[in-house]
């Protein structure tokens, strides 16, 4: 109780004599900057739900279970094998820079040994001890940020109105609601004046307004403990950084400092049935698609009950941790890359603006281009490998010719390195591209006689925010045509595609291909990314040409991305 008073106490005085000042934009650039330098971090989504392996909070909000055997999983609860050491370690050599953990979620269970009057693993779990306090301690041993997940939901709390989607415990009880807010606060008090947090990772603000959350005190309460602590989205109107989940925005987004939240597989917290898992190589290029647009991935993992991480968690962040090593110039402190039409795929540039990267997802069998960059060019190297590397630069009409050798290339993403005198000025974007592309083609004569027929009348095809390469559409849009040079190292990609697809082949030898949709939430308007595998046994030695016939003319979302309420 003396503990308690004395939070109190404190936190009061701190935020009575805090004067919040404007923050200007150069203020705020300071402190954020480790944020956006950092790229990766670490998700951890940790609790008593992977006792059954089922959803976080959600199955019992949702109906899919009664909220007393959900909680009758703190039984279960051993954290036997927890080791708070050998997870900021695997965290680390995978390349992040911060970690982020459940410290509670929806369901009300704490993970640290608070002094508030509720579920606590410390108390009501056989694991009989406080997660949090060894896992930030071994961040800080390791160099990484600390994030902490905190939910301002609470479907447990006996004074918070929601408890179930069809059900609720009170509409209009503000006796009820100030002790909820009390509850919270004093919760918040406990992990900054403990942790200390780098970051604090909000959900849920969706519930109540800003005004009820009294979300600017708590702002103010947080910044008083560290005025350098930064905030995501999810406190209304009073967080630094937008967190879209499960795909990368199709937008560049408005907000300068964004983070993508993203699974494994199909699942934030442990599942034993969810086998689902995004091969090492989407991840990754996910990650390039988030380093390239100035953003960072949160990359989530959920440890089994005991505290083991999954085998195949595990072999993801050891093949992360291969290709970041490799390639950390090209990934820290970099800043989003040229805007659409310079070149077909992802781009970044170095803090100075005096290089430019190019990140290659095949092996090109001709030369790449790079259209519309003023500035003298004084090297082109293979980031991560000394090889020399074939360029042609022509200043007059600032196009840029990179000769890369199969054998140099990386099995996952290659990551080209132009070094430029002064900082590099994108000029005029190549607007026709594919056309020009497709016309240079269409001289070779064996291959327009095995294309053309079988294509008819084109027109210039999809953004290369959707397609991050040449594309063609049919006269009537029904048809999209992917133009491939070189040998893809892992499957096609197709974001913010908003028809069906009803079928895929190879033009010129009616191979069918199939394909998968991966992170299509059934409520959500937001697409899924459509996957391509593609055999080297149906590639043309010129270009390969895929045609995707879809269930009507083209239709394509290109919004920024959105928050999802299954966090």
């Amino acid at each position: 109780m003396i503990r308690k008073s004395t939070l109190f106490l404190i936190s009061l005085l701190m935020v009575l004599f805090t004067v919040e000042a404007q923050e200007t934009k150069e203020e705020k650039a300071d402190r954020m900057e480790w944020f956006k330098d950092a790229k990766l971090g670490i998700f951890v989504h940790y609790g008593i739900y992977a006792v059954n392996g089922i959803d976080e909070s959600w199955s019992f909000f949702n109906g899919y279970i009664s909220h007393e055997d959900y909680m009758n999983q703190l039984n279960g609860f051993t954290a036997s094998n927890f080791d708070a050491e050998r997870w900021a370690k695997l965290f680390k050599n995978a390349g992040a820079k911060y970690s982020v953990i459940t410290t509670k979620h929806h369901d009300g269970v704490a993970l640290w040994d608070s002094e508030t009057d509720h579920y606590k693993v410390t108390k009501h779990t056989p694991a009989k001890k406080d997660l949090i306090t060894p896992f930030v301690n071994e961040l800080r041993k390791n160099d990484l940020k600390v994030g902490l997940y905190y939910s301002l939901i609470d479907w447990s709390y006996p004074d918070y109105p929601a408890f179930k989607r069809d059900s609720v415990r009170y509409s209009n009880n503000p006796e009820r609601w100030a002790r909820f807010v009390d509850f919270y606060f004093e919760q918040l008090d406990e992990l900054s004046s403990t942790f200390n947090p780098d970051l604090y990772w909000f959900d849920g603000d969706w519930e109540h307004s800003a005004d009820e959350w009294r979300s600017k005190q708590v702002r103010e309460k947080l910044f008083s403990y560290n005025e350098g602590v930064i905030i995501n989205s999810r406190l209304n109107e009073y967080g630094d950084y937008m967190t879209p989940e499960q795909g990368v925005p199709v937008a560049q987004p408005e907000n300068p400092y964004w983070e993508l939240c993203l699974t494994m597989n199909d699942s934030w917290g442990y599942q034993h049935n969810d086998h689902n898992y995004k091969t090492p190589y989407q991840l990754l290029r996910t990650f390039v698609d988030c380093i390239s647009k100035g953003g960072n991935l949160l990359l989530d993992v959920g440890p089994m009950q005991d505290g083991t991480i999954p085998k195949p968690q595990i072999e993801i962040l050891e093949e992360f941790g291969r290709w970041t090593s490799k390639h950390s110039e090209a990934i820290y402190g970099t800043r989003e890359g040229l805007p659409e039409g310079h070149f077909n795929g992802p781009t970044a540039l170095s803090k100075d603006h005096k290089t430019l990267y190019l990140y290659l997802d095949y092996t090109p069998e001709s030369p790449i281009f790079v259209h519309g960059i003023n500035g003298k060019v004084e090297n082109v190297r293979l980031v991560g490998r000394k090889t020399k590397i074939d360029y042609q630069y022509n200043q007059e009409q600032a196009n840029l010719a990179v000769n890369i050798p199969s054998e140099v290339c990386d099995p996952a993403i290659t990551v080209i390195a132009v070094d430029f005198a002064d900082q590099v000025k994108p000029g005029e974007p190549e607007t026709n591209q594919a056309m020009e592309e497709f016309a240079k083609l269409a001289k070779n004569q064996a291959w327009n006689q095995k294309h053309l027929p079988l294509m008819g009348k084109v027109k210039p095809g999809i953004s290369t925010q959707h397609f991050a390469g040449n594309s063609l559409l049919s006269k009537d849009e029904n048809i999209l045509y992917l133009l491939l040079d070189g040998k893809p190292n892992g499957p096609l990609m197709i974001k913010g595609l908003r028809n069906e697809i009803n079928r895929i082949w190879v033009v010129g030898n009616a191979t069918k291909l199939s394909h998968q949709i991966l992170g299509k939430l059934y409520w959500s308007e937001v697409p899924g990314i459509a996957y391509i595998p593609v055999p080297e046994s149906v590639l043309d030695p010129e270009a390969t040409v895929i045609a995707v016939l879809l269930d009507g003319p083209v239709s394509l979302y290109t919004e920024e991305g959105q928050v999802i309420e299954s966090n």
